[in-house]
């Protein structure tokens, strides 16, 4: 007669099973308490630029002597819509799109244009200036606006009506045509 009887006695229950169960469920439960804290975190956090609400409030330094402005000042100066774009000197794109948005802003004074450098330094941004030149106002973030802002990539247009609401949202570079088309949807 054939008998495995004495395996049984010399093998001893392994406690790797429980320990790695025990051990799943930790980590579960670090990770869910991680999203609820990242979910919470989030839901306090500062507006976001959102189509159909108004944009995001922001204080950005201008070119000239450290002086600063807001898009609240933007807003109560214009009459029109509000072409508000998002650019940076190391954006080979945003290089080429701002000799548009240059010709678009002089051929329309019933829209105001506005270009913010965000993700940069300030020496590369004043650099970008003089080298561009652009004929409409702009300003530099120093990384509070940005995250307000948050788009695909670089460059991005944001569309606002003469209130300051987001009508829309353009990802990519820009040419007069396409402005043409978004900002006659507005006025």
């Amino acid at each position: 007669m054939y008998s495995d009887r004495w395996r049984e006695t010399d093998e001893q229950p392994d406690p790797l099973p429980k320990r790695t169960l025990r051990l799943t469920g930790v980590f579960v439960a670090v990770v869910l308490a991680g999203l609820i804290g990242a979910w919470l975190f989030d839901s306090g956090s500062a507006e976001e630029a959102t189509i159909g609400q108004p944009a995001p409030a922001f204080e950005v330094r201008g070119l000239e002597d450290g002086e600063t402005f807001t898009l609240q000042e933007v807003v109560a100066s214009s009459d029109g819509p509000i072409v508000l774009n998002l650019m940076a000197s190391w954006c080979a794109p945003c290089r080429e799109e701002i000799p548009e948005l240059s010709a678009f802003a002089d051929s329309r004074s019933d829209v105001t244009v506005v270009g913010v450098d965000v993700e940069d330094s300030f020496g590369d941004f004043t650099q970008f200036m003089a080298d561009v030149q652009p004929t409409y106002l702009v300003g530099f973030d120093e990384g509070a606006m940005r995250a307000n802002y948050q788009t695909l990539g670089l460059p991005a247009t944001f569309i606002l009506d003469s209130n300051g609401v987001i009508v829309d949202v353009f990802n990519g570079i820009l040419d007069r045509s396409i402005l043409e088309g978004l900002v006659d949807e507005v006025s």
